[in-house]
Formats: structure tokens, sequence, C-alpha cells
């Protein structure tokens, strides 16, 4: 059997007060994408991560 190799890219723009919020709120996110894949037979290995968390300025 051949196996694949995936590498993602996006980003994810959340609305929060402050910075610990969107952390707290990114990670959960980024677990319920982790148990989506989880249920998927043919995934062996995943790892899904935040590189980094800026602010975007207002218009």
């Amino acid at each position: 059997m051949k196996k694949f190799h995936a590498e993602l890219n996006g980003f994810i723009e959340v609305d929060c007060d402050q910075q610990c919020d969107a952390d707290i709120l990114l990670e959960r996110i980024l677990d319920e994408v982790n148990e989506v894949f989880a249920r998927h037979g043919g995934i062996q290995d995943c790892t899904i991560g935040v590189s980094s968390i800026t602010e975007k300025a207002l218009k």
C-alpha cells in the first residue's frame, strides 16, 4: 500500500478581546480537528499546530 504526505497551510481569523482568549479558542478548534482526523482509519499520523498568532490591525 502507498503512503502519501500532505502539508496544510492557511489561516483562521478569530474575534476576541485578548490574545489569551484567541489562544484558548484556537486550541479548542485544533482539538476538534484532531478528533475528526482520528476517526478516519486511513490517517496514520497527524500533527497540526499554531505556528504564530498576530494581532490584525483594525481598519
